[in-house]
C-alpha cells in the first residue's frame, strides 16, 4: 500500500458546521482538510439568512463562501469530492477514502449535514432536473415568468416560495397539513404576495409530463377528490432527512439516522467528532450548526493535546498549537 498524505484533522462535510470547525482547527495551526461535495450545504440554498449575528439579511450562499475564505485564508485545504469510505487504522487513526483519492488523518470531524427528504411518487425521479427540483435559487431561468409549484407547508418551503414568487408568473405552494407549520413572518410575507397561492390538505400524488413537467396530481385529504394543477415546474421543499448509514458501523446513530454526540461533539469512537445537523442536537439552524463546528473542533484540538500528554485550557483564543 503506498505511503498515504496525512492530516492532523478531517472533515467530512462543506456547510456551516465544517467549515467553521475546519476555521478553528487551522487557526490552531493543525494540518485540515475538508471534503465535501459543495460549497455551503443547505444554508447555501437559502436566499435570506435573517437570523445570523451581525447580519439584518444575508444570503446563504454569500455567508458559505466567507466561511470557506475564512478557513482557507488560515490553511485549511478545501477539496470537492465525495467521502466513500471511513476506515480505522492502527493507533486511533484513519484511512478517509473518496472517488479519487485516501488520505490518513488523526482525527475525523463528521459535519455532513442532512439530505434533501423526497417526495417517493410517480413522476419524480424521471423529471428530476426536468421540471423537478430541490434548489430554488440554484437556477432561476427555470421559473422565470413561469408557473411553479413548491410542495412542503414549512418554513423551507415558504422561503422557497418567496424567492421563487420574485421571478414566476405563479407560485401555488401545495401543503399536505391543513395549515402551514413555517414561522409566522414566513407566512405573512407569503399572504402579501399576490402571485402565491396555498392549498392545505392535498396530498401530492403525482408528477406528470412529456419531455419536461406539465403538471401535478393532487387529491384533497378529506374528499379525496382529485385534480391536475398545470405547471412549468415543481420545486420539493418537504424537509430534510439524515443520511448517515455509510458510517452506521463505524459510529453509534441513533432510529433516525442522525449521529450521536456526547456535549463534546463525541462520538462512539475515539478521534472521530461529528458536530452540525447530521448529529443529534435538537435544533437544526446555521448560527447552531457554526457553533457545534467551532466546538468539535477545540474538542479535536484537545484530543490531540492529550495524546500528546499535554493540557490546554478550556478558554481559547489564541492560536498555538
Amino acid at each position: 500500500m503506498p505511503n498515504l498524505e496525512k492530516y492532523e484533522i478531517v472533515v467530512v462535510g462543506g456547510g456551516a458546521s465544517g467549515l467553521v470547525a475546519g476555521l478553528f482547527t487551522s487557526r490552531r495551526m493543525l494540518k485540515t482538510l475538508i471534503i465535501s461535495q459543495d460549497v455551503g450545504g443547505q444554508a447555501a440554498t437559502t436566499p435570506d439568512i435573517e437570523n445570523y449575528p451581525g447580519y439584518d439579511k444575508v444570503d446563504g450562499l454569500d455567508l458559505m463562501h466567507k466561511f470557506k475564505n475564512q478557513a482557507e485564508k488560515f490553511g485549511a485545504i478545501f477539496r470537492l469530492e465525495t467521502v466513500q469510505s471511513i476506515e480505522p487504522l492502527p493507533e486511533n487513526h484513519y484511512r478517509v477514502n473518496t472517488n479519487t483519492f485516501s488520505v490518513e488523518t488523526e482525527v475525523v470531524i463528521l459535519a455532513f449535514g442532512l439530505s434533501h427528504r423526497h417526495l417517493d411518487i410517480p413522476g419524480e425521479q424521471e423529471y428530476v432536473g426536468k421540471g423537478v427540483f430541490y434548489c430554488a435559487i440554484c437556477d432561476p431561468k427555470y421559473y422565470e415568468g413561469k408557473n411553479a409549484v413548491v410542495v412542503g407547508g414549512g418554513s423551507s418551503a415558504a422561503q422557497a416560495a418567496l424567492s421563487i414568487s420574485e421571478l414566476a408568473k405563479q407560485v401555488t405552494v401545495v401543503n399536505l397539513n391543513p395549515a402551514l407549520s413555517a414561522e409566522n413572518i414566513l407566512i405573512q410575507r407569503l399572504n402579501e404576495k399576490s402571485n402565491v397561492k396555498v392549498i392545505s390538505n392535498m396530498q401530492t400524488k403525482a408528477i406528470q409530463g412529456k419531455d419536461w413537467v406539465e403538471g401535478i396530481l393532487v387529491a384533497d385529504k378529506g374528499t379525496k377528490q382529485e385534480q391536475i394543477l398545470p405547471c412549468d415546474c415543481v420545486f420539493v421543499e418537504v424537509g430534510y432527512m439524515a443520511k448517515a448509514g455509510w458510517i452506521k458501523d463505524l459510529v453509534k446513530t441513533d432510529q433516525r439516522n442522525q449521529i450521536i454526540i456526547s456535549p463534546n461533539c463525541e462520538t462512539s469512537r475515539p478521534g472521530i467528532f461529528a458536530a452540525g445537523d447530521i448529529t443529534t442536537i435538537s435544533f437544526k439552524q446555521v448560527v447552531i450548526s457554526a457553533g457545534e463546528g467551532a466546538k468539535a473542533a477545540l474538542e479535536a484540538h484537545q484530543y490531540l493535546l492529550a495524546k500528546q500528554g499535554k493540557r490546554a485550557g478550556k478558554i481559547d483564543w489564541g492560536t498555538k498549537k
